[in-house]
């Protein structure tokens, strides 16, 4: 077959895949090659589009044996598309923006779902843009637990729509710290001033960051805050070891999002406890 009729064919195809970019034209052609090689009929179309933040195309032949060869190939690439950015074809993760599911790379991440920051005006910044300024806050509301925060300006008080900050984000600690504490209720302002005056350092993590039992940073817990410890790791180091680990391969992403987090002290004297042996061995056993 010439190879001007294969790139026609590829070319003719990428259209009937309904991604949301462009980033996995060149695994869509990998494919359609493969699937080529396999022994599709280039006469026919072939469909797909993205579900679930991977690539799913759809395809069927009576010739049971060429079936099972085309299904092995559009299951790869499902996988493949998986870990490709689907905006720029870089690495990727599964991530969630909004409850989408989606595969971007960290940039493209942070592009869909920003950073939000606070400037030296005290300007709350979403987008590279002014959201709101903490002076201009007239009510502050929080969840029991403090993990979700919801601030009302004067032209919001009296309506549904306050501007909202979730524990799920960066530097949502931060804010919440930044927060006038008269702007809450009094038994809101003893909990928020209690978690602040109360932090302690997580050994996993090394930020200045547990507080009742769990890293609000790595969401760890700390050496014998359960007997589950002990009867799983035998010793203290074997368990901050593990879950330092954890944090480095970073399987979901977290850490590559919550670099950009300011809310916690970091400890200078932190100590990582793996070598990259032990990192190699320990990827071994989970991969």
């Amino acid at each position: 077959m010439e190879r001007q009729d294969i790139n026609s064919f590829i070319e003719r195809n990428l259209k009937n895949f309904s991604v949301n970019s462009t980033g996995w034209n060149d695994l869509i052609g990998r494919m359609l090659s493969e699937l080529i090689a396999a022994g599709w009929n280039i006469e026919h179309d072939v469909f797909g589009k993205e579900k679930f933040g991977g690539l799913r195309c759809y395809i069927y032949s009576e010739d049971e044996e060429l079936n099972a060869r085309l299904k092995k190939i559009t299951h790869k690439y499902a996988r493949l598309s998986g870990k490709t950015c689907e905006i720029c074809g870089g690495e990727g993760k599964l991530r969630i923006i909004n409850s989408w599911e989606t595969t971007l790379c960290i940039h493209h991440f942070i592009d869909q779902k920003p950073i939000m920051e606070i400037d030296e005006k005290q300007n709350i910044i979403y987008e590279k843009k002014p959201v709101l300024n903490l002076e201009d806050i007239v009510k502050a509301e929080v969840e029991f637990d403090l993990k979700q925060l919801n601030l009302y300006i004067k032209n919001s008080i009296n309506t549904d729509e306050p501007f909202s900050f979730s524990s799920q984000d960066p530097n949502y600690y931060l804010l919440l710290k930044a927060v006038p504490l008269h702007l809450f209720t009094e038994d809101i302002q003893n909990r928020i001033s209690d978690l602040f005056q109360n932090l302690q350092d997580c050994e996993i993590c090394g930020h200045k960051a547990i507080y009742h039992q769990s890293c609000l940073r790595c969401h760890n817990e700390p050496w014998s805050a359960s007997k589950y410890h002990e009867e799983e790791y035998g010793e203290k180091l074997e368990y901050i070891k593990e879950c330092q680990m954890d944090i480095f391969i970073d399987e979901d992403g977290y850490e590559e999002y919550f670099e950009y987090d300011c809310s916690f002290e970091k400890n200078p004297g932190h100590q990582i406890l793996f070598t990259p042996t032990e990192i190699e061995e320990y990827k071994k056993l989970l991969f």
